[in-house]
């Protein structure tokens, strides 16, 4: 099949953009209401948690597969399915009349998800205008760091009147007017093959997978000897994995990104910048209703308007990183981050409104700064024909980035109120000094980020052959080389 011409970016870019939403929006949006799904089900912490980690690990099984269906199944038709798969799993959802129910209604949701986010990228890649994918990116990626931020608000208001049930048919609703604007606008964009998919591989990645992240989510919950089993299983399994795909003709995941460094730091500062997003939108929280006293939905609001700064600053970001590149936008970004989780680890329980607001929007700014550049800098400094690829590497890390953000982060703050209690401090202090510690773990990985920013930053500017900020390639030939890979 031949890639028809690609008209109407904009309205495509707008597709792209509001599925990236649902996709992420997908990922938090439950977390508000646990604590009502518990009652109504009679489960206890560790079981409703499943609810969440069996979603993260079917979702990043389905990326890895997903880049191969892109070489076999038209773009239009897939984009529609895995809408389809987001869609059934919310109906399942609003109907679920016990716990395992809902829990196959969140798996189903996770195919979707799985398969939306590489989908999406891929798409960004091929129908960028010359000189501006730093821009259609930062678009994308706003809306990717959106997605979690703006899943506990809207999530918040909607339990304040009815069920957690609503909350999977309002989700339909949007699922539902975004199928309809994919079939409408969303083109095939890629020349299909006959290559094999290889089961043995989807197998050792699923195992792969499901081990280590099953493993680092249960590290903190003093299942230790499961955690290690888990991991080492998976750690097995991936090595098993990677040999493979060097001696298939058909590598379900071509994993020559990982030979360019510049790729990998790129990628590194990808995923800081999620673990940041994600920790921060679950610990902060905690911490207001727990040390502070807030409701949910006020704890939420709270957080809004860093999400509102967020969707204006990152297309912005892309826009500065297609004509300067790195050079200052990133490392600016990552110092943001680390010195104003440093400040929000210092406000202690006494902490006022205004200062958590003010604080955690300069967090986000820093992640708006560094996320879109960062993955478009990662994804450029690539051959042609490994551009679905390195889509899949850093699709499967936005799921990584997720499980090692709500779980380490997570642990961290547990483990130091459990010791602080053990003192018999006030639960308040307890809570706060848990969430003080998870933020100077922010902070040491803003610093890491930074140092890696600015290494990036030199790389970047001692490339003059290579493709940068000033010198992107032409949309048309990111397009060919994509048709090419495919």
């Amino acid at each position: 099949m031949t890639a028809r011409p690609i008209r109407n970016t904009g309205a495509i870019l707008f597709v792209i953009a509001f599925s990236s939403l649902l996709a992420t929006f997908n990922e938090t949006f439950l977390n508000v209401a646990l604590t009502p799904i518990m009652s109504d089900f009679s489960v206890d912490a560790n079981t409703v948690q499943w609810v969440a980690t069996a979603y993260m690990l079917c979702a990043a099984i389905m990326v890895p597969v997903t880049g191969f269906l892109y070489k076999r199944v038209p773009t239009k038709r897939l984009m529609a399915v895995a809408l389809c798969f987001l869609l059934l799993g919310s109906v399942l959802g609003v109907f679920a009349p016990s716990f395992p129910a809902l829990l196959v209604a969140r798996v189903v949701q996770a195919l979707g998800t799985g398969m939306l986010v590489p989908l999406g990228m891929n798409l960004t890649l091929v129908v960028a205008p010359e000189g501006r994918l730093g821009t259609y990116m930062g678009t994308v990626s706003a809306m990717t760091t959106l997605g979690p931020a703006l899943g506990p608000i809207v999530a918040g208001a909607v339990l304040e009147a009815y069920s957690w049930h609503a909350l999977f048919g309002l989700f339909a609703l949007l699922v539902a007017i975004c199928l309809v604007l994919t079939v409408a606008l969303i083109p095939n964009v890629s020349n299909l093959s006959n290559a094999r998919i290889d089961v043995a591989s989807i197998c050792l990645i699923s195992v792969a997978l499901i081990g280590l992240l099953y493993g680092i989510s249960t590290i903190f919950s003093g299942q230790l000897v499961a955690a290690v089993v888990s991991i080492v299983i998976g750690a097995g399994c991936l090595a098993v994995f990677v040999s493979r795909q060097s001696k298939i003709a058909d590598p379900l995941l071509d994993l020559r990104p990982f030979k360019n460094p510049l790729f990998v730091i790129g990628l590194l500062l990808v995923i800081i910048a999620l673990m940041t997003v994600f920790s921060m939108n679950m610990i902060l929280p905690v911490f207001m209703k727990g040390a502070l006293g807030y409701t949910a939905l006020d704890a939420a609001l709270a957080l809004f308007p860093a999400c509102i700064a967020s969707c204006v600053l990152s297309p912005i970001a892309g826009r500065v990183y297609d004509r300067k590149g790195l050079r200052v936008i990133t490392p600016v970004g990552l110092a943001c981050v680390a010195l104003f989780t440093f400040v929000l680890s210092t406000i202690g329980g006494q902490a006022r409104s205004w200062q958590i607001v003010v604080f955690y929007l300069f967090v986000i700014l820093g992640v708006s700064l560094t996320m879109g550049p960062a993955q478009s800098f990662a994804l450029s400094r690539l051959e042609r024909d490994l551009y679905p690829h390195g889509v899949s590497i850093v699709s499967i890390s936005f799921q990584i980035a997720g499980c090692l953000g709500s779980s380490v982060f997570m642990g961290i703050f547990s483990l130091v109120q459990n010791e602080v209690l053990r003192a018999d401090t006030a639960p308040t202090e307890a809570i706060a000094s848990g969430f003080s510690s998870a933020c100077l773990l922010a902070t040491a990985l803003g610093v890491v980020g930074f140092v890696l920013s600015i290494v990036l930053s030199r790389q970047e500017k001692a490339s003059k052959g290579m493709v940068s900020a000033e010198s992107v390639e032409p949309a048309n030939e990111l397009e060919s080389g994509l048709q090419a890979a495919c």
